[in-house]
């Protein structure tokens, strides 16, 4: 039995914690009584992942091309850059809205405690850089991020911007101040399946390449004195692509070879309007299949086939291709306006 004189320790802890539970209780229902909040972190921005900064940064850069161009406009320029602007202005929004937009978060904007300097007004010669530096910066995304559609993307937007700067080069007989790409032909690598292209993708090269050979084949026989000599020149070099992809995908001279003898073209070939629509045709079919493969091939491989979108983007520009937003893209052209 226990002795009444000497009460248990462990009961008169459990009532002390037990009151200050409740002196705790009532104070923080007083506190809350007075209106008073007890202080919590604001809520943290997100951190974009390695492909949101991707598209963040083609879409600064497309939105910042945009208000450049338009700002450029404002003071009347002659109408061969006008014409040029008008497309940079165009091109740029489409980019931008193709790409998402910008990132909006969704928390409070913190306001800013000075007023910021008013940038410099762009000029032609900052807008030729800026255009320059924009097409490096996304063919460099386009091969290194993870997200093969939109590497597809970035590599359309990087040779859209690539062809922007060259015409409105030749628009200002401004010179473009960052170096450009080689136009040789890319290096074919024998490299296939996981670690890189597929042998489909290499072949879906060989036969395109191919195509295009034997059709401006034709169209050098149909057209006479400089025409003649590119379409020449072109359909040799075409073929010589094709034979290195060929090879590259372990196809050439066997069974499995995709090429052809001879390839269906339009009717009227004699007369030299269909002659070169049909150049523009088929160097546009290059540039699609090109594309096709950036977004099939690993991250950190696609270079060569960011510079065979591109270099066929030049070659149906030589044939009269009508300038479009997104290159390589059929499901997304966007003809430049009239003028």
């Amino acid at each position: 039995m226990n002795d009444p004189r000497h009460p248990r320790p462990r009961r008169t802890v459990t009532r002390l914690a037990a009151s200050r539970v409740i002196f705790v209780v009532l104070a923080s229902a007083a506190l809350a009584g007075c209106g008073v909040r007890l202080e919590t972190p604001p809520p943290a921005e997100p951190s974009p992942d390695a492909v949101e900064q991707v598209r963040a940064r083609t879409v600064d850069d497309a939105l910042q091309l945009e208000a450049d161009a338009t700002a450029l406009l404002a003071a009347a320029p002659p109408e061969a850059v006008q014409a040029v602007l008008t497309d940079v202005v165009t091109f740029s929004t489409a980019h931008a809205e193709q790409l998402g937009g910008e990132y909006v978060s969704g928390l409070p904007t913190p306001t800013p405690t000075s007023t910021p300097s008013a940038p410099p007004a762009p000029t032609l010669e900052t807008l030729l850089a800026d255009l320059a530096t924009a097409e490096q910066a996304a063919a460099a995304d386009a091969d290194a991020v993870t997200d093969g559609d939109l590497a597809r993307l970035v590599a359309s937007v990087s040779v859209a911007r690539s062809e922007l700067a060259a015409r409105l080069s030749a628009a200002t007989a401004l010179p473009v101040p960052q170096e450009q790409a080689d136009d040789s032909a890319p290096a074919p690598t024998p490299t296939t399946g996981a670690d890189g292209p597929t042998v489909a993708d290499l072949d879906a090269l060989a036969l395109v390449h191919d195509q295009a050979g034997f059709g401006l084949e034709v169209v050098a026989a149909k057209l006479s004195g400089d025409q003649r000599s590119a379409a020449q020149s072109s359909a040799a070099q075409h073929r010589s692509e094709s034979d290195d992809w060929a090879r590259a995908s372990g196809s050439a001279g066997t069974a499995q070879d995709p090429r052809r003898a001879a390839y269906t073209l339009p009717t009227g070939m004699d007369d030299p309007a269909v002659a070169q629509g049909t150049a523009r045709s088929l160097e546009s079919s290059v540039a699609d299949t090109y594309a096709t493969v950036v977004a099939r091939v690993p991250a950190g491989m696609r270079a060569p086939y960011v510079d065979g979108l591109r270099r066929a983007t030049v070659a149906a520009r030589a044939w009269g291709a009508t300038p479009v937003a997104f290159p390589g893209l059929p499901e997304q052209a966007v003809p430049a306006p009239p003028g």
